[in-house]
């Protein structure tokens, strides 16, 4: 027998509600509503309300309307804000998350974005986003209600393309739980920030993404500030920040203007600094990075090729990243405590930084997407050679080695190293793939050598050669008859590993399972 019970709606609306913030698409909304009336109740009195425009015209595409027509989808969206908060309003709840992202095209619409957000914030709301708000001219930027300044309940707070209320400096703001507060390309000067953030005890997290209209930034007694990030296309002249607690700073400089004058002498917490300078070549950003930033242990660098020579000097870094096009020999680096350093080629923003916990030798990480020749790993043996004391390169590269016959182009003496971690994507020729192997040792005398590839081909069609080619190279750095190589074979299949002491002990054993990835050398 069917049992054709709506046991879902009969669970706590909590529950319920919970479920229903599952649903993305206002398309998918609106069927669960027309189910019955308990689903037309719990639809809404959703505490999630999400007007996204982009959202909205997925859904109508998938029903069949003319989304081609921009005024008919403007109509319609706001049609369903209109109606959606007018449902929300004769509920008993509050708004959890509220968010509102559209295209302005009539006067008649600010007046429903007035309305809905008045039911919204008099009922009280904890995640209030208003982004994306575009106007299309000639009509003004909209200006958000006076209401926001007196919702007390509020925890995260993210405005963008809107102005400020008008009573900001007029009335008192409660944002007394207030949190996260996130601003981008919201005009705003230096009195409007000082009075935001003095407004908000509590608040942890500030980002002012491309905002206009101020030349200084100052956050003053902040106990609970923990990140700031600052994303500036003008001159910014002066950073003053005041919180015991703050960790991470992060400084967007759009234009290559430089570092502003900051003092951050209370920040005795600042460990990370991510710091991103653009076009210009004659900035000079990291001249006093010593005196500004005298705490920080982690660095996140993205510099422009055509930038000065980079001098650098701290005491107290342990990992630095950088991004850079920038010949890695005109890095002039002087951290004697540095245990981390990540080089990338590509203009790809840093990812968090993620750092093995087990790592206890200085590393050096090298990935490469550009074509890289010979002289590359001389400016690589240059680099190596400004004292640094790395003990370990790992080297990533998926691009293509333009061959160079005459490696003696390297005219220093190989850098010692304890371990050398060679991984290769791109490459199919063994010749080619066997020159990248010639130039890094070359560059580099490690007692051990990992190569790994995402490229069957290379290790196990025709591994032997691959094999007799390393094993020789890193024989002729030693004395031949005072050394031997152990070769290590690790398999992915069954995640064991296979130990020769010798090269033909290894020989004698072939073929191996051809899912293996990682061949290590080590001299004894």
């Amino acid at each position: 027998m069917n049992d054709t019970t709506d046991w879902i709606s009969q669970l706590p609306e909590y529950i319920v509600h919970h479920i229903l913030s599952f649903l993305d698409s206002p398309l998918d909304l609106l069927r669960m509503s027309v189910l019955s009336k308990n689903w037309f109740a719990l639809t809404a009195s959703s505490p999630k309300l999400d007007f996204d425009i982009v959202k909205f015209t997925k859904a109508l595409q998938i029903s069949g309307k003319p989304v081609h027509r921009d005024k008919y989808v403007s109509d319609n969206f706001f049609k369903y804000v209109d109606y959606t908060t007018s449902r929300f309003s004769k509920q008993n709840v509050s708004v959890h998350r509220f968010n509102l992202a559209t295209i302005l095209r009539e006067h008649t619409q600010f007046a429903i974005i007035d309305r809905c957000l008045g039911v919204i914030l008099k009922k009280g709301v904890h995640e209030f986003e208003i982004r994306n708000i575009l106007s299309a001219y000639p009509l003004p930027m909209y200006r958000l209600p006076n209401i926001v300044l007196s919702v007390s309940s509020l925890t995260s707070l993210k405005i963008g393309n809107c102005e400020l209320p008008s009573s900001l400096m007029v009335d008192d703001v409660r944002f007394k739980s207030l949190e996260r507060l996130f601003l981008e390309k919201v005009p705003i000067n230096e009195e409007m920030i000082k009075c935001l953030t003095t407004s908000c005890p509590l608040l942890k997290y500030f980002t002012v993404k491309d905002c206009y209209g101020f030349k200084r930034f100052s956050v003053y007694g902040h106990q609970y500030l923990q990140k700031v990030w600052i994303y500036y296309n003008h001159t910014v002249e002066r950073i003053d920040i005041e919180a015991p607690n703050l960790c991470h700073l992060l400084l967007m400089d759009w234009e290559g203007e430089g570092t502003p004058s900051i003092n951050l002498a209370s920040c005795k917490k600042l460990k990370t600094l991510s710091y991103y300078e653009f076009p210009s070549p004659k900035s000079t950003g990291l001249a006093n990075f010593s005196s500004n930033f005298p705490f920080i242990e982690n660095l996140f660098l993205k510099l422009p090729r055509n930038c000065n020579n980079v001098k650098l000097s701290s005491p107290t870094l342990r990992r630095i990243v950088l991004h850079s096009q920038r010949d890695l020999e005109k890095f002039d680096l002087n951290a004697p405590n540095l245990h981390l350093f990540v080089y990338k080629d590509h203009p790809h923003m840093p990812p968090p930084l993620v750092t093995d916990s087990a790592q206890s030798k200085a590393q050096i990480e090298c990935h490469i997407t550009d074509d890289i020749d010979i002289l590359w790993f001389h400016k690589l043996r240059r680099f190596l050679d400004k004292k640094n004391g790395f003990q370990v390169l790992k080297f990533h590269i998926t691009a293509n080695f333009m061959s160079v016959e005459d490696l003696k182009v390297i005219q220093l003496p190989a850098y010692e190293l304890e371990h050398v971690e060679l991984e290769v994507e791109t490459i199919d020729r063994i010749p080619v793939y066997l020159d990248v192997v010639d130039a890094l040792l070359c560059c580099c005398r490690p007692r051990s050598v990992t190569l790994r590839s995402k490229l069957p081909f290379i290790i196990f069609n025709k591994q032997s050669r691959v094999v007799k080619f390393t094993y020789g190279k890193l024989l002729q750095q030693e004395d031949q008859g005072q050394t031997n190589i152990q070769i290590v074979v690790s398999s992915c299949s069954s995640k064991t590993k296979r130990h020769f002491s010798n090269l033909n002990s290894y020989l004698t054993a072939l073929p191996f399972d051809r899912k293996g990835q990682e061949i290590t050398f080590i001299k004894e």
